[in-house]
């Protein structure tokens, strides 16, 4: 009662704000009981006093606070958020010294001892927050480096008219008035003669392209000879020289650090040698190939040959004892109960921190209980950050929240997953630089027409709601879908939901007989690597779900797929 008294005490240092400047909102607080009650509290009770400190209704939230146990980890949480609000009355220091003895765990912690520091009081101690580093992700095909040189800077100027121009004649006379005038050599004729090959590869002049390339590969030494090779080899599939092809997608796979690009160099000196009627060089390729299960073309390679598809474990599930001991800590119950009552991003602050402020030891756990209380956004960056030293499983790195879009799954969820994790990394309330919003990235303007075409309106806000953004990402799939452009399919949706549809009418002249080769053959390097990731991720969560999607079946049979409705 005297600590409660001294906290009464130090929240009525200043006048509560006057009653018609404060903002009304209806709240479910707390039923009136004894202070030493340890009565559980209700989910949506601790809800509403968010709301009252949200909406700086401070003598509603401070005696729904007050109300509660000492011993009720909520209530010191609560006191930290209304402590820190805006505009919220000022605090003594003694009070925020106080509270920070009682928790040193909590995600505030170090903002309320240093403004009791600010306010007379010794500062009291926190607990040493670790910093948190990258463990390592699913693997994403990039372009390379390019080789260093102000020279060779000068010459990438020079080039880029040509590039614009699709013009690989006149890139050509370039790349070889550079090399006889002394400009250009060693690594970067490599790399220039893969970026003269691809002009011509785009062009559709196949033969130029593969002499360039194979130029290219034989200059080269490093990753410009792998990516030399990888363009000799697709010109050589092109024109049937399997034998050539072959050997240049071998020298690809063999060369390259980029895992993506290794795989399928693997499986496309596989396709080569198919045609080349060599069966047994053929099942030591795909082996190569399915090495990686955690790429597109391992996931081909490995349904192939009929070898499990999902990903390995490295690590264990943590046992009993383990999770008995992290469930009960503050954090972790604290953030059950606010994520059981919508409060994601609340919750997700305080697992966040309990991974930075506890052991290494218990970081599994923590990717478990986020999985349990469908936080995709905290459990995505629990596998791919920790504590150094610390390992993950790769499969937590596609997280499947129990999601349910407002008007409900119209395509299959784990598409929708695929793509949000290219597009956003699972981040609920990301904005990119060109405005799109949330977990698919969605554009304000084209959810607001979608929105006017039911009748209904849609703010930014709302769009970092999960279940209004992926419904909008849905819809603009199925708009995508019924485009002339797409046919519906798979490929060619995916890639207008990266580049737009006008790009993917103009691609209707690449060949496409092929739909591996009409993929791998398209002008826009950033929609030519998002199509294989997007695959990859959906081929991943079936495969964990252990679940063949027919998109698989098709394409290692050579069909084109259509784009997947909802399961």
């Amino acid at each position: 009662m005297i600590r409660i008294a001294a906290l009464m005490a130090a929240l009525m240092a200043t006048p509560a704000m006057a009653q018609d400047n404060q903002r009304t909102l209806k709240i479910d607080l707390f039923e009136e009981r004894d202070y030493a009650s340890d009565r559980a509290v209700g989910p949506q009770s601790w809800a509403g006093v968010m709301s009252a400190i949200d909406a700086g209704q401070w003598d509603a939230a401070r005696t729904a606070i007050l109300r509660q146990s000492s011993r009720d980890p909520m209530r010191s949480y609560a006191l930290a958020e209304l402590y820190l609000a805006p505009d919220s009355p000022r605090i003594e220091g003694a009070a925020l010294a106080e509270l920070v003895r009682e928790a040193p765990e909590l995600p505030q912690a170090q903002r309320l001892a240093g403004l009791a520091q600010t306010r007379g009081e010794a500062t009291p101690p926190t607990l040493v927050e670790r910093r948190l580093v990258g463990l390592g992700g699913a693997p994403r095909r990039t372009r390379p480096d390019a080789i260093d040189g102000r020279d060779f800077d000068a010459l990438r100027s020079d080039l880029r008219p040509f590039v614009e121009a699709d013009d690989g004649a006149g890139a050509e006379a370039l790349f070889r008035e550079a090399i006889d005038d002394g400009r250009l050599y060693g690594e970067a004729r490599s790399e220039f003669a893969q970026r003269v090959a691809w002009i011509y590869y785009i062009e559709g002049r196949i033969p130029d392209a593969a002499r360039l390339a194979r130029e290219g590969r034989l200059a080269g030494r490093a990753e410009w000879q792998a990516q030399s090779a990888w363009v000799e080899g697709l010109a050589e599939w092109r024109l049937n020289n399997c034998e050539a092809a072959s050997v240049a997608f071998r020298t690809t796979a063999l060369g390259t650090s980029d895992r993506e690009l290794a795989a399928a160099g693997h499986y496309w000196s596989a396709r080569a040698e198919q045609k080349c009627g060599r069966p047994q060089i053929v099942a030591e390729r795909l082996r190569a190939a399915a090495t990686d299960a955690e790429t597109f073309y391992g996931q081909l390679a490995r349904a192939r040959i009929g070898a499990p598809r999902q990903l390995p474990a490295r690590v264990a599930e943590p046992d009993r004892r383990m999770r008995s001991v992290v469930d009960t800590l503050p954090n972790v119950q604290r953030a059950r109960l606010l994520a059981e009552s919508g409060e994601r991003a609340r919750a997700e602050e305080l697992l966040r921190h309990q991974a930075r402020v506890g052991s290494p030891t218990q970081h599994q756990a923590l990717i478990e209980i986020s999985k349990e209380l469908g936080l995709g956004g905290l459990q995505y960056f629990l596998a791919t950050n920790g504590p150094s030293g610390v390992r993950t499983n790769a499969e937590a790195r596609y997280p499947h929240p129990a999601w349910e879009p407002d008007n409900g799954w119209r395509i299959d969820p784990f598409m929708a997953f695929s793509h949000i994790i290219q597009e956003s990394d699972f981040r609920e309330r990301v904005v990119s630089p060109a405005d799109a919003v949330g977990l698919m990235q969605v554009r304000p303007g084209t959810a607001r027409d979608t929105a006017r075409s039911r009748g209904q309106s849609v703010t930014v806000e709302q769009l970092k709601r999960p279940e209004t953004n992926i419904d909008h990402g849905q819809a603009f799939i199925e708009q995508m879908q019924r485009n002339s452009a797409t046919r519906g399919e798979l490929l060619r949706v995916i890639a207008s939901y990266n580049a737009g549809p006008v790009p993917v009418a103009r691609w209707a002249t690449i060949p496409d007989d092929d739909p591996l080769l009409w993929m791998e053959s398209l002008p826009y390097w950033e929609t030519r690597f998002y199509i294989p990731a997007v695959l990859r991720n959906y081929f991943v969560y079936h495969a964990e779900a252990g679940t063949t999607p027919q998109a698989l079946t098709d394409l290692i049979q050579g069909r084109t797929p259509r784009y997947p409705q909802a399961r």
